[in-house]
């Protein structure tokens, strides 16, 4: 696995079924929760809180899926105590309407919008623009592109969590979405995500091109890098 396979993943096709479309999102959700990703995405977000006590932080998620990650997070902010104000985008009508039932099942105040990244700037109005597992979709050039945009867009920090390439990931990816999910959607993507994504050198030397303030990547255990990259503060 010396360099990125990039192959579409079977949930990027705008034609799946609904049916199936749902079945992988919470077989998502079931392995964002067991790896943790809130949790790792929360620790990020809670320190710059700690910094904006005046008003509630201004958190966007891109690409949110189920939105799982958002819904956590401010049921997170309700426990601690933190004021926070959360937004989530997808560029899927079915993704949105899932995440939106789900909102509504965990009874959390989350908007929800329709956006294209690859097309669309995002508005400036955050503290922190994240992402948990959506870079490794893009080619180099569009992760560069997309890190910009979130750049841009948020005025103390960029956080990206995403999967690290390597053979003893995929295998142990391999492994888990087919101890947790029945979905033929996740057991082929998320083998193929592995694939596709980067090694921690290889984000290093995109991120490098953002022109972050300061920013740090660092392995987490299962399979992941975490990105943290703070802005200049003019957004």
């Amino acid at each position: 696995m010396r360099t990125r396979v990039l192959i579409p993943e079977q949930m990027d096709d705008p034609a799946l079924d609904r049916h199936e479309h749902e079945q992988a999102l919470r077989a998502l959700r079931r392995i964002n929760a067991w790896t943790g990703n809130a949790a790792l995405a929360w620790k990020h977000v809670s320190w710059a809180a700690r910094e904006c006590r005046e008003r509630p932080l201004r958190v966007l998620d891109i690409a949110t899926g189920a939105a799982d990650i958002p819904i956590a997070l401010l049921k997170m902010s309700v426990a601690r105590g933190v004021k926070l104000e959360m937004e989530a985008c997808d560029f899927s009508e079915q993704a949105l309407a899932f995440a939106t039932e789900q909102c509504a099942a965990a009874n959390v105040a989350l908007r929800l919008f329709r956006h294209d990244i690859l097309l669309d700037e995002l508005p400036d109005h955050y503290d922190i623009v994240m992402c948990s597992q959506f870079l490794h979709h893009l080619p180099n050039e569009d992760v560069v592109m997309v890190l910009h945009k979130m750049k841009s867009a948020a005025s103390k920090r960029v956080v990206v969590v995403d999967l690290e390439r390597s053979r003893a990931n995929w295998l142990q990816v391999w492994f888990a979405t087919r101890v947790l999910s029945r979905s033929k959607v996740v057991h082929f993507d998320g083998p193929q995500s592995i694939r596709a994504t980067f090694t921690v050198a290889e984000f290093k030397s995109l991120a490098q091109q953002v022109g972050f303030a300061t920013f740090e990547v660092h392995r987490k255990w299962p399979c992941r890098f975490v990105l943290v990259g703070e802005t200049d503060g003019t957004a």
